[in-house]
């Protein structure tokens, strides 16, 4: 939340615009430049500089604003209002174009873009619609959208809340909270205010629509697809929902149909990067790299600054950039206009290309360039790690397992693969998924969901509930939550009597495990510490593992990670194994049998072969497990000691 220091100058600013003192409120701005955000200032300025019809001060003032914040809605529709006066139409209606994909609460945009467009139908109703929108909303709740996508959620939070306090039954009010909650990671939350508000409204197609995509993002791919089937059926050529039943085919894994429905959107909306992207990554998972590369590259080709589309191509870990990727990729993060998110991808990206070329030098150089970006938006703190670890020593004490271990669910089905990522779980998960007995599912959430609900869903500090909580849990309450755990999972599941999850950072967790599931198995992977944090640090991982954007961060996760298991196998002798990948791959067949005698289930050839198995794999691995073990990656680090110092001095394992 904004400090009040800082809101009282930015008032006596904003009141002088307001007024009309334009020449007052730019010598407010300069004598407060200390006091305010460097956003606050180059937007204020700008607005100053426009109304005072300098328009080179102002388009000075709007380029540094872009290059601070490259999403700020603000900043372009202030430049949209300097191109009207500019008499450019063209760069007006990108401007405007920019600003309401940003923030789509400026009204000013959407009547600017009505203002110049003359053509495209299809724009000018879909501008109308929200034009339409947005004059029928409390003004309340066009400030709750506008905070939240200016990433002042806290404040967002805070005015939707109150408005729902006197108005309770306000269907927008309820979406809009749920979307703050989904932008918080409180997916459960945001899942139940859009149950809540279809019951109110059943044909609101924007709750439907947010409604499926909180199911994916809760990974209840079952129900989202039943949803987006309907969604679907009630109107096919709606595009948001043929995007979202493609979707929910994807992570169901009925591809071919997934497949159909990507490319009848592209036949309505042939520049779409994301569903270019996505069907890449549906040939990825399948096995089909050829169509894969094609789909990345035809995203890249359509839009050459669509970053991911170059680090979805490196992330397939077989791809080798050529000379003119590179050289365009270099061009692009050189340009202060191009997005910092879209720089971070471009940056990892080349990373890939140079250690491809054994230029390590220039590698090391991308890698650290990009975690830097990704850094400076990070939320993870060592210190609140190291003290969630120490409770979780804590309160699972020997004593704690000794008196509630045959209180939870008796199934036995869970085997739990967990460590840090990229050290050998997707290999252990492939490697027991040949098995006739077991079913791969994902890197399941309901583990660290539930340690959330314990927790009231509040953030963890040294007044949380969890994991305290666990030694007041009765013996029925643990038993509930063991087999609401086992209901949960059906969905990723048939009929084999065992299924994998392989979420990682289940380690922290395996207190809860084994109260709730004491049958679970428990297999924890590792790889030698500098090999696995260095392969941490140059995997760009889609969300949830920000600890790997910086070497200090790597090393205290690590040593916190090593310690906390070191205690887990103190108070929970013989119950979990663990299993170093190098073991893996030089005694391969020796560490398989190992593997199946600890879960208890027969030994079968393909578990040897486990390359040769056909089923679909969505993590970096995916290409590297359809293949025999090698054993050439294992000191692959060492290419870079020179510049791990850091890594290296930090680490006491």
């Amino acid at each position: 939340m904004m400090n009040n220091n800082l809101l009282e100058p930015l008032k006596i600013i904003e009141s002088s615009i307001k007024n009309k003192n334009f020449d007052e409120a730019l010598k407010l701005c300069k004598k407060h430049i200390k006091s305010i955000s460097k956003r606050d200032y180059f937007y204020l300025t700008s607005v100053c500089y426009r109304y005072l019809n300098q328009l080179d001060n102002a388009l000075k003032g709007l380029d540094q604003l872009i290059q601070i914040d490259s999403k700020y809605g603000r900043a372009f529709q202030e430049l949209g209002h300097l191109h009207v006066l500019l008499k450019d139409k063209d760069k007006a209606l990108k401007a405007y174009l920019r600003a309401v994909r940003h923030n789509p609460s400026l009204q000013a945009s959407w009547l600017g873009i009505l203002s110049i467009e003359e053509k495209n139908n299809d724009l000018i109703e879909f501008v109308e619609k929200n034009v339409f929108y947005l004059k029928n909303l409390p003004p309340e709740l066009k400030t709750v959208i506008s905070f939240t996508h200016e990433g002042k959620l806290a404040r967002a939070d805070h005015i939707c809340r109150q408005y729902l306090q006197e108005h309770p039954h306000d269907i927008e009010a309820m979406r809009l909270l749920a979307n703050i909650g989904r932008d918080l990671n409180i997916y459960e939350d945001a899942e139940f205010l859009l149950e809540s508000a279809l019951l109110f409204d059943p044909n609101n197609a924007m709750i439907k629509y947010d409604y499926i995509n909180i199911l994916t993002k809760r990974q209840k791919y079952g129900e989202a697809l039943k949803h987006a089937q309907a969604f679907y059926d009630e109107d096919p050529k709606n595009l948001n929902a043929m995007k979202l039943l493609s979707t929910a085919l994807f992570r169901t894994d009925r591809y071919k149909e997934a497949i159909k429905i990507y490319n009848d959107i592209l036949e309505i909306e042939p520049k779409n990067t994301d569903v270019m992207l996505s069907m890449g990554h549906l040939y990825k998972t399948s096995g089909e790299i050829d169509n894969s590369i094609k789909s990345y590259k035809k995203a890249y080709k359509t839009d050459k600054y669509f970053g991911d589309s170059y680090w979805s191509l490196a992330n397939l870990k077989t791809y080798e950039f050529t000379d003119i990727e590179v050289s365009s990729m270099k061009k692009m993060i050189k340009d202060r206009y191009v997005d910092e998110e879209e720089k971070a991808f471009m940056y990892f990206a080349l990373g890939k290309a140079y250690e491809d070329r054994e230029e390590f030098n220039l590698s090391f150089d991308h890698y650290k360039a990009g975690n830097l970006i990704k850094k400076n938006k990070a939320l993870f703190n060592i210190n609140d790690f190291e003290r969630d670890c120490n409770n979780q020593k804590d309160i699972g004490t020997n004593d704690l397992f000794e008196m509630k271990k045959d209180w939870g669910s008796d199934n036995n089905a869970p085997i739990f693969i967990l460590g840090l990522p990229r050290v050998g779980s997707t290999l252990i998960e492939q490697i027991l998924s040949s098995h006739s007995m077991v079913e791969a599912t994902h890197e399941l959430p309901n583990i660290i969901s539930t340690a959330l609900r314990l927790n009231e869903r509040k953030a963890q500090d040294i007044n949380s509930r969890y994991p305290d909580i666990l030694l007041s849990l009765s013996a029925p309450q643990l038993k509930m939550i063991g087999d609401k755990y086992i209901n949960d999972t059906k969905v990723f599941r048939t009929n084999k009597p065992y299924f994998l999850d392989k979420m990682p950072n289940n380690f922290r967790h395996i207190g809860l495990i084994k109260l709730i599931l004491p049958n679970a198995k428990i297999i924890d992977i590792r790889r030698s510490s500098m090999s696995a944090c260095f392969s941490c640090y140059k995997q760009l991982f889609a969300e949830g593992q920000e600890f790997t954007y910086d070497l200090n961060d790597l090393a205290g996760y690590y040593n916190n990670y090593v310690e906390l298991m070191g205690h887990w196998n103190k108070v929970l002798p013989n119950q979990i194994l663990s299993i170093n990948y190098e073991d893996v791959v030089n005694n391969f067949e020796e560490s398989v049998n190992k593997i199946l005698e600890y879960c208890e289930i027969p030994f079968e050839k393909e578990c040897l072969e486990f390359y040769k198995s056909k089923r679909s794999v969505k993590t970096p691995s995916a290409e590297q497990v359809r293949q025999p073990i090698y054993k050439s990656g294992m000191d692959y680090w060492k290419n870079y000691e020179s510049f791990l110092s850091e890594l290296k001095d930090n680490l006491r394992y």
